[in-house]
């Protein structure tokens, strides 16, 4: 199959290349954007943390936000965007609040460009449409007279499709003969999080359909990628920077009041576990000789 070359091209080359793109109103923007975050991020984050302890800290806080209240069952979809954010991340590092929506803040806005793969489809979130060109892209990319997939190579196939835009899953020095040309539409972070999420689905896939599957199989794949990363963004973008409308869709009350409780009730395990790995204070070396001054007094007027 021609995408097994595909591993071979270093991500890291190509990322380089497509860092993000805008005007100085857009730079300035994303600016104001990261100090909101920051704002918002110093209220759990106090001191220099491990990434782990960031997002653990990160999702109490959500759980427990008097601006979310029973609406904090946005917050699970907030974690998927920050466990993504963070999975590049050294696990000794530590953040503060500004180095931690250093990360957050851009992996989002790089997200928000999921919908702009080329030849895939139309629209971006909830009214993302595949396009009549996906399939016979994705065709096009399939080994030779082969119309299915195996469906735990799909992983792969979406991260070459991703990477190398119209010129499909070849590396970037055989594709001379690619006539193709315009800046990048989408940055690398979309491809790692396609071929992350298209891990998650292909699970539930080899359990409800052929273990093989057709162009229309991989070409929903996608579909509801972009739709789930809206959900996701969304949800960053509402507990983050205030957002009124979301688009993350409320379960059932009785649901929604568990999880809700589930997360409260772990938000204040975690709150007492902390403060119990407080040290206990000892007196003040300026405490203890008044202490001993009381104690003669006490003495010299019991004896008179």
């Amino acid at each position: 199959m021609k995408l097994i070359i595909l591993l071979a091209a270093p991500s890291a080359a190509l990322a380089a290349s497509w860092a993000t793109f805008g005007s100085k109103d857009s730079q300035l923007a994303a600016s104001s954007d990261k100090d909101v975050c920051v704002a918002h991020a110093e209220v759990f984050i106090t001191k220099p943390m491990k990434k782990a302890k960031a997002i653990q800290r990160a999702m109490d806080h959500c759980a427990l936000d008097k601006k979310v209240e029973d609406k904090n069952f946005v917050c699970p979809h907030y974690k998927t965007i920050l466990t993504a954010a963070f999975r590049r991340e050294s696990t000794t590092t530590l953040f503060s609040a500004a180095s931690f929506c250093g990360v957050t803040e851009v992996y989002v806005s790089q997200l928000q460009g999921s919908h702009k793969i080329p030849n895939l489809g139309d629209g971006s979130g909830f009214n993302f449409v595949p396009s009549k060109d996906c399939k016979p892209t994705v065709l096009a990319s399939f080994g030779k007279e082969q119309t299915k997939l195996p469906a735990k190579s799909a992983p792969d196939f979406w991260y070459a499709l991703c990477m190398n835009q119209d010129c499909a899953h070849f590396l970037p020095s055989r594709t001379r003969w690619c006539t193709k040309d315009h800046k990048p539409t989408h940055s690398v972070s979309v491809c790692e999080h396609m071929r992350n999420y298209a891990h998650e689905e292909i699970f539930v896939m080899e359990k409800n359909m052929n273990k093989d599957l057709d162009a229309d199989q991989v070409c929903h794949i996608y579909d509801k990628f972009v739709e789930d990363t809206h959900v996701n963004v969304e949800a960053y973008m509402h507990v983050v920077h205030g957002k009124e409308e979301h688009p993350v869709p409320s379960p059932a009350n009785r649901a929604r009041a568990l999880k809700s409780a589930q997360m409260k009730n772990e938000a204040g395990k975690n709150k007492l576990r902390d403060a119990a790995g407080q040290p206990v204070k000892s007196a003040s070396t300026n405490e203890a000789p008044a202490m001993l001054l009381l104690i003669a007094v006490a003495l010299g007027a019991s004896r008179a």
